[in-house]
């Protein structure tokens, strides 16, 4: 076998190629959906195609009749295996309604079923066109006619089965080298054959090398055409190159000229006005001088003036400041003393709630101690007279702070109250430190003595 296809199989594929759009179109008529219904009902049965609008029952069984595809390859030799002809087909089908009714067993394996009963149909139809083929007509005529021939034949065949189908051949041919004793042996019974053969390959090879040569000409030509345009291009670029080279040389020319013109006539003015400039300066100088003594002596006068303004407007402003200054201080001790009013009186209120909430807790001890244990009763009097000298000592520091911040307020607003602000503080930060060790002492003895309830009346140790 060749490497290659011969120029035979070239022509014979390009006949292939364009005639495939000349053959008929073949609408078999699939349906992608199809399904048949099987309806069985004790004795009875039915089956039917199912509908678009369809609602299973217990007694329905649907089988889906799908679309498959085959392929096969089939395969002849001529003239003494000079020449292999291989036929490719491919099947696409789909049982009807009616091939599914007269096959319900196989429903289940309906395509496997049909090619198993229909391959030796459809095979025996496309041998049976493969061997009319060797009377040589197709060498000249091409395959396209045997391709549509097996095509149909096999539509008819699997249609008369009741099989809806569309198939598709594809014929590739090879032939052999013989050798030149081959060629002249006499036992060689297809003597056209190979003759037919020999001259469909010559007037390929002659119409090949002829197209070959068509077309080194044609691109030779464009090949000069594309050089001589190159040509003309590279003259008028360097044409053009020199033109403008000239009239750059001419615009340099003139550019230089008219500068030297412009430098000229630059110089002369430049010298005009340094003169004019000279003797501007020199007047500039002479009434500069006259203005400066001038100002010099209205800028005395008038700073002389302007001082002593300043001054009378500085002392009035610093009395205001002062006077200011007073009066802020007023306003924020009667403000600091307002506000000390204030959070006393406040205090107070929150002391009289606090006892009164104290003495509600007391009673509710009273009446918890009725029903609990002695050492219950103990507990809840203990806290409650912790939290009651806790609460006292914590209003008392917080008097005692707000007296001694209103008291650094006081020190602070005005330095004529120094020596008896100090000695107030210390006797309150004094008064302070008294509380406290008053408070340890009592802690200290509730601590010494914890199996001495408290009794339920009793008051605020520190009230008189």
């Amino acid at each position: 076998m060749n490497a290659g296809k011969s120029p035979l199989e070239q022509w014979l594929a390009e006949i292939s190629a364009e005639s495939n759009s000349l053959a008929a179109t073949w609408d078999p008529g699939f349906d992608s959906g199809r399904q048949i219904v099987i309806a069985k009902l004790g004795p009875f049965l039915k089956t039917y195609q199912r509908p678009v609008l369809f609602a299973p029952r217990f007694y329905h069984q649907t089988f889906a009749l799908p679309i498959d595809e085959w392929r096969f390859n089939s395969q002849i030799k001529l003239y003494g295996d000079f020449c292999t002809i291989d036929a490719l087909v491919t099947i696409r089908f789909q049982a009807s309604l009616k091939y599914a009714q007269a096959n319900l067993e196989a429903l289940p394996n309906i395509n496997p079923h049909i090619k198993t009963r229909c391959e030796s149909l459809v095979k025996g139809a496309v041998e049976q066109e493969l061997k009319k083929l060797s009377a040589g007509h197709w060498v000249e005529q091409g395959l396209v006619q045997a391709e549509r021939n097996i095509e149909t034949k096999i539509n008819e065949t699997l249609t008369q089965q009741n099989i809806q189908c569309s198939a598709l051949c594809e014929m590739l041919t090879s032939f052999t080298e013989l050798p030149e004793s081959t060629k002249l042996d006499n036992r060689f019974a297809h003597d056209d054959i190979y003759l037919k053969v020999l001259k469909k390959n010559f007037e390929t090879r002659e119409q090949q090398n002829k197209e070959r040569l068509r077309q080194e000409l044609l691109l030779e030509q464009q090949r000069l055409e594309r050089q001589q345009r190159l040509i003309d291009q590279y003259n008028q670029e360097q044409a053009l190159h020199r033109i403008e080279q000239e009239q750059a040389a001419l615009n340099l020319k003139r550019r230089l000229e008219e500068q030297e013109r412009q430098l000229n006539e630059q110089f002369l003015i430049e010298d005009r006005v340094h003169r004019e400039q000279v003797y501007h300066e020199q007047n500039l100088k002479r009434m500069e001088q006259e203005a400066v003594a001038k100002t010099q002596q209205e800028i005395q006068a008038k700073q002389l003036e302007v001082e002593q303004h300043l001054l009378h407007k500085k002392l009035e402003h610093e009395r205001q400041l002062k006077d200011i200054q007073l009066a802020a201080e007023i306003a924020e001790f009667e403000k600091d003393q307002q506000a000390w009013n204030e959070i006393h009186e406040r205090l107070k209120i929150e002391k009289i709630e606090q006892e009164k909430r104290l003495k509600h807790l007391e009673i509710e001890a009273e009446l918890v101690l009725l029903d609990t244990k002695q050492n219950e009763e103990q507990k809840l009097q203990e806290r409650l007279l912790m939290e009651k000298l806790m609460h006292d000592a914590r209003l008392k520091d917080m008097a005692l702070d707000m007296q001694i911040q209103e008291h650094e307020k006081r020190y602070a607003a005005t330095q004529q109250l120094d020596s008896y602000l100090r000695r107030d503080i210390e006797l309150l930060i004094l008064e302070k430190h008294r509380e406290e060790l008053v408070h340890e002492v009592k802690k200290t003895k509730q601590d010494d003595t914890p199996s001495i309830p408290a009794p339920a009346y009793q008051e605020n140790p520190d009230k008189p």
